[in-house]
């Protein structure tokens, strides 16, 4: 119980550290924030516009913005940009904490063992990935949360609470079905499959998809969350030869941090232990578990970086709790072999050394010292510092002043807030911008925000050889 609580102490502390950092939103973080933030102070819960996300993990962070950081003031609910950033990751923040302690149980239900449940929660804890969204508002925590929570369920032979988890892991982000292939499995190698079970994994997943299919014909877009979610998820063909490569060093590079810097040894660790007992004991319970979970974790690692998906390293998050219990595995069947040799006075200071290791890479992670997650990703730390003091600037001028936003789309329509008076407006290319420009006789001021690592020149040749200055 003390090594369960100290853990889901570090694991905690970690993430809340990771909350307390100032850093400003990613677009995407922007646009699930945006949605949210209109329906905690306009009361639009269908989420009108143009939305490729189901709504649950909005919504959660819509009720954080309600909780704790609405305010009236001046007659209208409102709440600056710093207190929603907090409020708007704060579900994200709970749900990669509450992960820790759900691994730990799972670990428990499929192998009876406390040493690998503890060392599964740990490779949790700190792992550098799970840390840099933790923080973050991405509707992926609360994906994973509930991915896990269905594993946990049909471990148990509880297969209509399966199937919820995974229609709410479905309804905070569409890839949650992928998880229904290994719930499936897993709950064929622990209890056997029958119709029946199948149908109570079914139904509530049924029923969530059509409450979503409601739900969206009630918003009454253009365009539904399907159709732009398969913009970057659908499986259209496989990657051609010269993608093989840089795809694969993309994917081995996000993935090297997956549980921290001994990331590569333990998966060789769990690959090798893994090998050995389907040699020595194939028919054991355990080696039909451990081999469901490395055949399903390397068919999405391998599916990920053969077919035309997007790379995102978010992408990653659900093999974490995959990857931790095979390494928690792996590690300890290394270990034996070690400690035959080794006095014990050693080997616990190796010990004491790896959880050092973890934890500072953990905490590291935080402290957004790595290449993915929100402001981290992809090696491109404060991209979007200053956005609040631009929006901020941009707001003191006049009433209805016209901002040609060619970059910065949903991170400034965020920062600018929910009740500005600004007009903004898109235009792809110079010749389009100059020709509206041109065309709009509003004698309101005009600006054109950019940041400094855009190519401007071009822009501002074009609109001052239009007359504009």
């Amino acid at each position: 119980m003390r090594i369960r609580l100290l853990i889901l102490l570090i694991g905690a502390v970690i993430r809340l550290h990771a909350l307390g950092q100032d850093v400003r939103f990613h677009p995407d973080e922007a646009l699930y924030s945006t949605f949210a933030r209109h329906a905690a102070l306009n009361g639009d819960w269908l989420l009108h516009g143009t939305l490729d996300k189901p709504p649950i993990a909005i919504y959660a962070d819509a009720i954080s913005m309600t909780l704790f950081a609405a305010r009236v003031e001046n007659t209208i609910l409102n709440f600056d940009s710093r207190t929603g950033e907090f409020a708007a990751r704060l579900p994200s923040t709970f749900a990669h904490i509450a992960l820790i302690a759900v691994v730990y149980a799972l670990a428990m239900r499929l192998y009876q063992d406390r040493r690998v449940a503890a060392w599964a929660a740990l490779l949790v804890a700190c792992s550098p990935v799970a840390i840099a969204f933790s923080g973050t508002a991405f509707t992926d925590g609360l994906m994973l949360l509930f991915m896990a929570l269905a594993l946990l369920s049909v471990s148990r032979a509880n297969w209509l609470w399966g199937g919820i988890w995974l229609a709410l892991a479905i309804g905070s982000k569409q890839q949650g079905i992928f998880y229904a292939p290994l719930v499936i499995a897993l709950g064929w190698a622990l209890h056997g499959l029958t119709l029946r079970r199948l149908a109570l994994i079914a139904l509530p997943i049924g029923i969530g998809v059509l409450m979503l299919i409601v739900w969206d014909v009630a918003r009454a877009q253009e365009s539904n969350v399907w159709t732009l979610a398969s913009a970057n998820y659908v499986p259209i063909q496989l990657i051609t030869g010269d993608e093989l490569s840089p795809r694969l060093g993309t994917w081995l590079e996000f993935g090297r941090l997956i549980l921290g810097t001994p990331t590569f040894l333990l998966i060789g660790a769990a690959a090798l232990a893994l090998i050995n007992r389907t040699i020595r004991e194939p028919r054991q319970p355990s080696t039909v578990i451990d081999a469901i979970l490395a055949v399903y974790a390397l068919a999405y690692f391998v599916s990920h970086w053969l077919i035309s998906f997007n790379l995102y390293d978010r992408y990653l998050l659900p093999l974490i709790p995959l990857l931790a219990i095979l390494s928690a595995r792996g590690g300890l069947w290394a270990w034996r072999w070690i400690s035959r040799i080794m006095p014990q006075q050693e080997g616990s200071l190796i010990i004491g050394v790896i959880v050092f290791v973890l934890v500072t890479g953990g905490w590291n992670a935080a402290e957004g010292n790595v290449n993915v997650g929100g402001d981290g990703s992809g090696g491109e730390r404060g991209v979007y510092t200053g956005i609040d003091e631009l929006a901020a600037y941009l707001n003191s001028k006049p009433l209805g002043a016209i901002l040609y936003d060619r970059w910065l789309g949903w991170e400034l329509g965020y920062y600018l807030g929910e009740w500005t008076d600004k007009r903004k407006v898109y235009y792809p290319t110079t010749d389009l911008l100059v020709e509206g420009a041109l065309n709009q006789t509003d004698p309101a001021p005009r600006y054109f925000p950019a940041p400094i690592n855009q190519p401007i020149t071009e822009w501002l040749d074009a609109l001052r050889a239009a007359g504009f200055t």
